[in-house]
Formats: structure tokens, sequence, C-alpha cells
């Protein structure tokens, strides 16, 4: 793969936009406690990325701080500690760099490295007020104005509906990357207001910007930023080429995720048996994914891992502990019969989505067992990791993993952190370049080979990395999709990132909410819309799922503790919701099939007196169930098959279309959404039932009322100035105009 980046070498990327009372912080410990998100100020990697890197030197990269607003007393900072209850070891290389503004103003880093000297930017705005409201919200669109011999930037920006700054004050702060070679005295600002008076030279600030072609020394790109005089929104950005007189929006999703649907895998459960998935089996199964309608398949973890190497793991053989990053797991098969299963789904039209997972590694993992010298008695439970006595501080390895400075119950000082406490997944260290550098090396390893990656634990990652990480898999694949795990999800991802992002915590919680019956259905589009407040962009897509292997499956959940008659329906309607609101509709395997009444579920790792009561297995037997490819409802396949050509046939039902309203009466709101899709060139309403009976729902007299999910006609007797139609599960008509949207999706 080439190096991505014009600048070249180990330049350490983008400019950064923050608010002043943020951290660019890199924390050693990666759960709720201490923070869902990690940051640090780092080189790019410079070339091929080597598997097995020799250490770099400690004093290979070093930072200074050589700019600072007036008053400000900020410093390079390494390895802070920003919890108060425990102390982080320093590993003393200090390639990377973390930092605190202290000030509003720009702050500018020099960087020195083998390669010479770079820089990098930080600016640093106001701290948002306790009542600031949502950020704003920015799209970056330019051209080559051929007349002119220009550039020409609009920034599209817009205010979150919950802010409470006012439109005067909302402007746009434009950075160039740093060393990039634009002088901003070259560029002319545009469409300005009284809001950009009294910022930093060195910042381009207005919603319009003019840049000479000549002015370029090649590919360039500019960082942009929305800030309402209150709250920073998030970041974009736009490459210019002054050879090829182009633009290009490099932090915009593929074009063929707005029509895909994504189905995963959960690998060892998919045969239907323990022990009987392999790529053979996953290969013979590609053609029943393409009747289904799939476009994307995820596969969970195919590399060697603990979890698939003994015979009842907790949480089944689950995989993301990984072993090597470079392999495929055994009993899977070969890498050659991993790529005939990617080349049988291209054939089909099916792309496949990689499960990397590169916030932790495995107790097994190579690397890691070379770091202990000396381990205590086997505990005589297999599920119970040895102690460790005493570490190998001069293995070349030490320092890939991230450590507190003192002693656990488990571990001799400097004590190992580990995924949430769970010491068989040891925590990566991004602070140092080496297992950076390796990393990477998997990174480019599996993308030529794969369509795309779902990131997990990505809140687990420094978001340097990942920007790294974007660049070089785009500078392979243009089209190649970037899925991110991030709970909460966090809009700033969304920043030269990931293309696509979960939604756990709100569409589909609030899907197994609706299901269970103890929240009205209408909840599924407010959920839809905190995304809008919360300030992603429009171009980014959310996925709208309704199960994942992580999550207890809805049917289980609404069948063991819900309030509905008719629980396999309550399901079909959910993934209705997900197929017909803003995002990208997924599938869990066997979801399709009613898996969580049809399906073997799994047994427990550990008793019923075990204290270990939240192993995934034991809070639901059935997320991790394995499928059944005999029996299973024919109608409630059927439901899905139908769903799925439906949403391939419609455009208006794709993110890009807006989400509007649309009058109605009739039904029990608690069990019945009505809402709009808008795109230029359809529009419909849309009816979802949860109930268990049909619900006749009253619409305005221009929609027709013929339904374009079942084909039928669901018109029925009801007054002259409506139209009343009868839906079981989903209703889809046609009609000439919504009242105007609710917010863009």
């Amino acid at each position: 793969m080439p190096t991505p980046d014009p600048a070249g070498g180990h330049h350490p990327g983008p400019p950064r936009f923050v608010h002043v009372d943020e951290q660019i912080v890199d924390p050693i410990f990666v759960d709720g406690h201490h923070g869902l998100d990690r940051d640090n100020l780092a080189p790019s990697l410079a070339g091929e990325p080597r598997r097995d890197p020799d250490p770099y030197d400690a004093d290979a990269f070093t930072w200074s701080l050589v700019e600072s607003p007036e008053g400000s007393e900020a410093t390079v900072e390494f390895a802070p500690k920003p919890y108060d209850d425990v102390a982080q070891y320093d590993h003393g290389d200090h390639h990377t760099a973390e930092f605190q503004p202290d000030v509003p103003g720009t702050y500018v880093f020099e960087l020195d490295a083998p390669d010479g000297t770079h820089h990098q930017t930080v600016r640093a705005l106001p701290e948002a007020p306790d009542d600031a409201g949502g950020p704003p919200r920015l799209a970056i669109e330019g051209h080559y104005d051929a007349e002119s011999e220009e550039f020409v930037l609009d920034a599209d920006a817009e205010r979150s509906p919950t802010s409470n700054a006012f439109r005067e004050d909302l402007r746009v702060e434009w950075l160039p990357e740093d060393d990039s070679g634009l002088d901003p005295t070259d560029v002319t600002v545009e469409e300005s207001n009284l809001a950009d008076e009294g910022t930093d030279d060195r910042v381009l600030t207005g919603h319009r910007l003019r840049v000479p072609a000549d002015a370029l020394d090649g590919p360039t790109r500019l960082f942009a930023a929305p800030y309402d005089g209150q709250v920073l929104g998030n970041v974009d950005e736009v490459v210019l080429d002054p050879e090829t007189e182009t633009t290009d929006l490099p932090n915009r999703p593929p074009e063929w995720l707005d029509d895909a649907v994504i189905y995963e895998i959960f690998t060892r459960s998919f045969e239907g048996t323990p022990g009987g998935t392999d790529f053979d089996f996953l290969t013979s199964k590609v053609p029943y994914l393409d009747d289904l309608g799939i476009d994307v398949v995820w596969l969970t973890p195919i590399v060697p891992a603990w979890s698939a190497q003994i015979d009842n793991a907790p949480g089944g053989p689950h995989a993301y502990s990984t072993e090597d990053y470079f392999e495929v797991a055994s009993d899977l098969g070969t890498i050659e019969e991993y790529e005939r299963f990617v080349e049988t789904c291209h054939d089909h039209d099916i792309r496949v989505c990689f499960d990397l997972v590169i916030n932790h590694a495995g107790w097994t993992n190579e690397q890691f067992q070379d770091t202990i010298a000396e381990l205590g008695e086997d505990t005589g439970d297999e599920y119970v990791l040895p102690n460790v006595e005493a570490w190998d501080t001069e293995s070349k390895y030490f320092d890939w993993f991230d450590r507190r400075a003192d002693a656990t119950d488990t571990d001799a000082a400097p004590a190992a952190t580990y995924f949430f406490g769970t010491r068989l997944q040891p925590n990566l260290n991004y602070g140092n370049m080496a297992l950076r550098e390796h990393v990477m090396a998997a990174v480019e390893y599996w993308a030529p080979k794969v369509d795309a990656f779902r990131c997990d634990i990505a809140w687990g990652v420094p978001h340097s990395f990942w920007k790294e990480v974007r660049r070089r898999v785009r500078a392979e694949d243009t089209e190649f999709m970037l899925l991110d795990e991030t709970i909460p999800r966090l809009p700033s991802f969304a920043e030269s990132e990931f293309d696509a992002h979960f939604d756990t915590t709100g569409f589909m919680h609030s899907a197994h909410a609706v299901a269970r019956g103890d929240r009205p259905a209408s909840d599924l589009v407010r959920a839809i819309e905190k995304r809008y407040i919360d300030g992603f962009p429009t171009f980014t897509r959310i996925l709208n799922t309704t199960e994942n292997h992580d999550e207890r499956r809805l049917y289980y959940e609404a069948e063991t503790e819900g309030h509905r008659e008719n629980v396999a329906k309550a399901q079909r309607a959910a993934v209705a919701a997900a197929f017909t609101l803003p995002g990208v509709p997924f599938i869990l395997y066997g979801q399709e099939r009613l898996v969580g009444e049809h399906g073997t579920p799994r047994e427990s790792a550990f008793d019923e007196d075990d204290p270990r009561t939240d192993d995934d297995v034991r809070v639901d037997p059935y997320k991790r169930a394995f499928m059944n490819w005999k029996e299973y409802p024919e109608d409630h396949f059927a439901f899905y098959e139908r769903l799925i050509d439906t949403y391939h046939e419609l455009d208006v039902l794709h993110p890009s279309a807006d989400l509007a309203q649309a009058p109605s009466q009739g039904g029990d709101p608690d069990d019945v959404l009505v809402f709009g899709r808008e795109s230029d060139d359809q529009s419909v309403v849309v009816v979802i039932n949860f109930g268990d009976g049909t619900a006749a729902v009253d619409l305005r007299n221009a929609v027709d009322p013929c339904n374009h999910f079942t084909g039928e006609n669901c018109e029925t007797d009801g007054p002259d100035h409506v139209t009343r139609v009868e839906v079981e599960t989903l209703g889809i008509f046609e009609t000439p105009g919504v009242l105007g949207p609710s917010h863009r999706p």
C-alpha cells in the first residue's frame, strides 16, 4: 500500500479542533469509569509497516510546543494521570504526546522525527456553557473554477435544534494541514460575518473560501469546523489537487453503502452444531445470503483466539482475544479457503466485512506471553488465569501493552491493564510506535482481501490511529468502508475516521423497549432525531440494528420480559422500522428464521450457583445460538425476504432521504408508528404496527392506499376526507408530498 499522506513520512496528521477544557489524552483503561474515548498526538508511520519491528529509540520522536496563545501555561504531556485512582506506568519512550489547552487560541506543536521536523496545530475554542445545547453540523462542498483558476470551497453549517446560540454567531473555521505549504494570506475569504473577527491569523474564518491553484504545491488538505459561539461541531475535510484541478471529499462513506443491507454472522454458530462451521460451509451458504438479498456480510473474528480453542468458552467461541493478527483460525480452515469464501461473495455481489479487534489482544498472544517472566501456580480452573509473578522488562514487546505503575491482586508491578478488567484481553499501548506499526501491518494485510472493517471497541483506540488507518485503506481502495463500535456512539468518530456507526444505546435499545411494550412506538423516531441533535453530519451513516451478538435477542427479551402476545410480530415490526427509518438496515444471523425460538441455545460455561452471572450466554442463551437451518416459520422468513426486496426497490427508504412528518389519526400510539420519507423523486407514508392485530389508521386523502410492501389495496371504510388503511405489520403508501422534513436524517 502507498503512503497516502501528501506531507509524507512521520507527519502527525490533521490539525485538531477542541474546547479549551478538553484533553487529548490516552488513558490506560478502557471502561466506563475511566472514559469512553482515547486520543494522542502521534507520528504517522513512514513507508510500509513491518509485522515485527524492533523498538524505536526513546528519543526517535521529540515533541515540543513552539507556539501558544498569550497567557497560556500549557505544556506537552507524557503519560498524564487524568484519573485519581491509579498512576499510569511511564514507559519512557514518549513517541506520542498528550495535551490539554488552558486558554482559547491556537497551539502549534513541533515533532522532530527521523525524517525531519513536522508540525501539528491544535485550535482551542472556549469552554462550552452547560446549557449550550447540541453542536452545529457542517458539510463541505468544493469545485474548481477554471475561469479564475481557483478552488471554491463552500461550508454548509447549521445549528442544532437545541442550540441556545444566535444564528449570527455561527461561523466556520478552516485550517490547512500543517506543512502543506499553503499560505493563509493567499486565500480569499468570502461570506464572512461579524463573528469571524478577532480569530488567529493562521485561521481562515468564513463560509466560502477561494484558493488559487498556483498557491498549492501539490494535493492539499483543508479542515473546517463549525462553531456557534458556544459549541464546536464535527470537523470535515477537503483535498485540493492543482494538477488534476479537482476536489475530493475523503470524509464520505462509499456510495454503495446507501443501498446496502448488512448481515452479521457469529461465525462458529452459523453451521448449527458445535465445531461445524468452517470456511467451506460459509462458502456453501453464500447463495443463501444472495437469495435473501444481503449486500454485506460481517463475520465475527476469524483469527486464532483462546475462546475458540476450548470446549465451552464463556460467552461461546467469540474469538475477540487475538492470538495472531496474521493468521486464520485452524478450526475454520486456511487463508486460501477464506479468500475463496471472499471471492464467492464477490461473485454474488456481496461485500465482506472483516472484524478488526485492535483495542486489546489476547492472553495467548505471542507478544504478550513474551513479556511474562514468571507465572504463579495453576489455579485448577480453566477459566481463571494464573497470576503474573514477574515481568520480563527486557522483552522487545514489553511496552506494547498498557500498564499501571503498581501491582494488583493478580499481576506484579507494573501490572498490565485489561479490557473492562478481563485478564484474557490485555490492552494495547498506542503510545508505542512499534506497536502501532505492528497493528498497521495487520490492517494492511487484511484490507486488500476484504471490502470493509468492523472495528471492535473503536472507542478504545486513539483517534490519531483511526485517522491514519482511514487514509491508508482509502489510498488502496476508495470504496473501502470503516464501521465503528462506539458505545455510546460519539459524533467525533465521523471526523475523517469512520463511515458508519453503531447506535446501540439509541435505536437498538429503543426497538427493544417498544417490542417489549414498555415504550411508545414513536420513541423510534426520537432515536433517529437524536442523531441529528447530537451533531452527526448528514453524510455519515448510522446502523439501524435491532440485534447484534453482544446484545440480548429482541425476541428472547420481549418473550421473557415483555407484555405483547405476538412477540414474533413485534420483532418483524422492529426490523421494519430499521429498514424504513433513515439509517443502514442490519440483520443478525437467524433473525430471519426466528432463531430465538427455533435455534439451539448455547449453554453457559458456569454452573447456576457460580457467581459469574454476567456471562453472555447466561444473560441470553440465544444471543449466540446455533443457527436453525431445518425448522423455521416460513411466513416469518418470507417477511424478511419481502422487506429486503422492498428496501432495494424504493430509494426513498435509503439513508439520504428525509424523514418527514405524516399526519395521521387512529391506532394505539404505543403500537402504531407513522412517519414520512421524502426524496427528490418520491414521497411515502410509512405505517408500522407493533400490536397483535391489524391497525386502522386515517391518513390524508391524497395518500394512495396501495401498499408497496404487500402489493395490496389496504383501504377500508372511513370518513370522506381521509384515506383509512388497515395495516397488519408494515404499510408503505405513495403520496404526492408530506408536510415537510422534521429534520435531515
